[in-house]
């Protein structure tokens, strides 16, 4: 609970719109936001840090499989004790990106009460399993200057990418963005978190429009002479983006680690809820072969998936999902059923 900070004069939002192609094929039934790691969707590790820190709404933006996205996280706010109705979706039936997203919230909000428009905005991305340091912001933001119409989080970057975020030598403040960036001032590549807050001052004259907040906000902040605040991301927090399955692996793993199980078990994560069109595709595999067996000495490595609202077998079966989908995709993901 932050009791030094009124949190009625922010707006939290928790990014939900993307694909996570890179997952695939997982991805093609569950969105990257809602793959468990153990038993919590990814985003809803970035919204239960708001619902403790006493925020009464927390806002998400939907596109991708927008259904499950919102049933998931719905399922799982009731089963940590939370009302869902704490938790406010938007969908897109076109995809915004992330300025676009934010830049809608942002103004629906204000058509629904004027005094939203003075409201900053804390953004976060919810395809990212990070221990933010939101009071941290927060304080900082409290006592910022007039010209900061913006804070960002990075971490260091230890190789090359191609869009790098600027800052100044002493990280006081973000300077620019990507490889062509040129400035005189001495300046460090880091990568951006996606963690920031984001003035209403800015946010009231920027337009719904398909871009990132980088080019929707950040660029224009620079380029109309104002500052972009920058924090360092604790070295200590953790930070995982789980944009492939090596990287989803490396958290689940490092949470597993938290929760002081043996490394040597096999990791089970446990989702809710089952998208309907997996379902069907699991109960015709089972059907077809019911006496397929999948040795537990070749799981190491992989990420093991559960539905908790799926018993179609009379045994427990490990599948994985390239065979249920009866395909050559990627086999890093296994689908565990349980016993009725």
């Amino acid at each position: 609970m932050l009791e030094k900070i009124d949190t009625s004069k922010y707006i939290p939002v928790v990014l939900c719109a993307g694909f996570g192609s890179r997952l695939k094929p997982l991805t093609q039934y569950l969105p990257k936001v809602i793959c468990p790691i153990l038993d919590t969707p990814v985003a809803f590790l970035s919204i239960e840090i708001f619902l403790q820190a006493g925020f009464e709404k927390v806002h998400c933006n939907t596109h991708y499989l927008a259904y499950e996205t919102q049933k998931e996280l719905t399922s799982t706010a009731i089963k940590k004790g939370y009302d869902p109705a704490r938790i406010i979706f938007w969908h897109e039936e076109n995809i915004l990106e992330t300025g676009g997203g934010i830049s809608r919230i942002f103004h629906s909000l204000i058509n629904e009460d004027p005094a939203n428009s003075n409201k900053d905005l804390i953004v976060v991305s919810g395809d990212i399993a990070a221990q933010f340091p939101l009071e941290n912001m927060l304080f900082k933001w409290e006592i910022k200057s007039s010209e900061e119409l913006a804070l960002m989080c990075t971490k260091e970057l230890n190789y090359f990418r191609k869009d790098a975020t600027w800052v100044s030598k002493d990280l006081k403040y973000v300077l620019g963005f990507g490889e062509n960036f040129q400035s005189n001032e001495e300046k460090t590549p880091r990568i951006f978190t996606t963690h920031q807050i984001i003035s209403h001052k800015i946010l009231i004259n920027s337009p719904i429009e398909k871009k990132s907040s980088i080019d929707l906000f950040f660029r224009k902040i620079l380029h109309n002479n104002y500052k972009i605040a920058h924090m360092e991301f604790p070295k200590n927090n953790y930070w995982f983006d789980i944009g492939t399955p090596k990287q989803y692996f490396e958290c689940i793993k490092y949470f597993n680690s938290k929760n002081n199980s043996e490394d040597n078990k096999l990791i089970i994560n446990y989702s809710e809820n089952i998208p309907n069109n997996l379902k069907g595709l699991i109960e015709k595999f089972a059907k077809e072969n019911p006496n397929y067996t999948f040795y537990e000495e070749l799981l190491n490595q992989k990420i093991i998936i559960c539905f908790r609202d799926i018993n179609i077998v009379d045994r427990s079966m490990f599948i994985p999902l390239n065979l249920v989908e009866n395909s050559e995709t990627d086999n890093s993901f296994i689908i565990y059923i349980t016993k009725k």
